[in-house]
């Protein structure tokens, strides 16, 4: 990811870390989580945990995504990334333009015509596009 590719080394950021740990400075995640949890859907697997989200997902055809894109998005703000890459690349943050966001999570799905606003995280351009 990053850390290499600012010519770096991951085990030594890794090390670091857990020697922090052991000086009893917490560091959330710490590195044997992120290792055991898996990169890409971490947050996914502690969803419904008391530190978790429920309106947390991952979408793994176009089917889920559809369904389950529409109802996160009505419940609030999105940050969607792409099954590949780093750095900030293919992370988008996206908004409902509108701001009509339901109270509870479940309550609505967002209809094909709503209006959203994204910005891509590695270089901030934006975009407008509907559901």
């Amino acid at each position: 990811g990053q850390i290499k590719a600012d010519g770096g080394s991951q085990e030594k950021f890794d090390d670091g870390m857990r020697e922090i740990r052991k000086l009893g400075i917490q560091v959330w995640p710490s590195p044997d989580v992120m290792e055991f949890m898996g990169a890409k859907d971490a947050l996914c697997k502690v969803a419904n945990l008391n530190i978790g989200l429920p309106d947390t997902l991952a979408y793994y055809s176009p089917a889920e995504f559809e369904a389950g894109f529409k109802k996160t998005m009505a419940f609030q703000p999105r940050v969607i990334k792409q099954n590949r890459g780093s750095a900030g690349e293919g992370i988008w943050i996206i908004k409902l333009k509108s701001g009509n966001y339901c109270k509870t999570y479940g309550e609505r799905s967002c209809s094909d015509d709503e209006v959203l606003d994204l910005m891509e995280a590695n270089d901030n351009h934006s975009e407008e596009h509907t559901v």
